[in-house]
Formats: C-alpha cells, sequence, structure tokens
C-alpha cells in the first residue's frame, strides 16, 4: 500500500510541476502576443551613471538619471571586520529626466569598515507587490 501512496504523490507532483510549466508558458506567450515590450537595459528606465565607494573615508554615494518617473531603491551593506555591520536603506521618486545624487558618511565601527555595497534598484509602482524590481546599478569595493 505504501508503494501505491509514493508512486501517486509522485505522479500528483509531476502533473503539477506541468501545469505550473503550462502556465509559465502561456503567460510568456500572451505577454509576447500583446506585444509587451521586454525590459531591457535600455528601456529599464533608469541608469547608475556613477557609484562610488570608499571604505577608508567611510563613504557611499550615486549617481542615477531616470528616463521615466522611478522609484528607486538603494540598499547599501557596511561590512567591518569581513562581517555585515549595518545595511542603511534609502529611497526616493525620481522624476523622467530626473537625477539623484547622494553621498552618504557612515559612523566607524570597532573593527573599521572594509567593505561596502550598494545595490539600486527601481520600481514604476513600489505598492504592487508583483512587481519585479529592476537593476539600476551594483558595486561592491
Amino acid at each position: 500500500m505504501r508503494s501505491f501512496d509514493r508512486k501517486r504523490t509522485v505522479r500528483t507532483l509531476a502533473a503539477v510541476a506541468l501545469a505550473a510549466g503550462a502556465l509559465t508558458v502561456t503567460a510568456g506567450t500572451s505577454a509576447a502576443a500583446t506585444g509587451a515590450p521586454a525590459t531591457t537595459a535600455a528601456n529599464a528606465g533608469c541608469t547608475a551613471t556613477n557609484i562610488h565607494i570608499d571604505p577608508a573615508a567611510r563613504e557611499a554615494g550615486w549617481t542615477v538619471e531616470c528616463t521615466d518617473r522611478r522609484y528607486v531603491f538603494a540598499d547599501v551593506v557596511v561590512f567591518a571586520g569581513g562581517v555585515a555591520d549595518s545595511n542603511p536603506r534609502e529611497a526616493q521618486w525620481v522624476e523622467a529626466g530626473g537625477t539623484w545624487q547622494d553621498l552618504n558618511v557612515y559612523p566607524q565601527t570597532t573593527p573599521p569598515i572594509d567593505h561596502i555595497c550598494v545595490h539600486l534598484v527601481s520600481y514604476v509602482d513600489p505598492d504592487n507587490p508583483f512587481e519585479q524590481p529592476l537593476l539600476v546599478g551594483h558595486s561592491c569595493v
């Protein structure tokens, strides 16, 4: 009786996986059929024209330029002694044709800051839980 239950479970999981795959293919086909544009760096809405990171000076900054109105989110990770020490975050709306330029100096830590990562993404609607963020820029030093 147990082998029957196991085989039935495997068949059920396989059917669910096939159905999910069919939905994915159908969704992809529908988006393509409606002429929905593919997201590329060229139409992502924003680009990071400069990401400045200087761990010795405890600085992280960026310049983001947007061609469309976007909500830009900056996620920074500050490392001290090789371990993540803090995770400051910032976000703001950048208007079409606008620029967000920012420079942050973080408090000194013990051990001292030795590595900083900046990850920038943008959203059209940050309140939409289904929207995938678009990468604007990323750098770690």
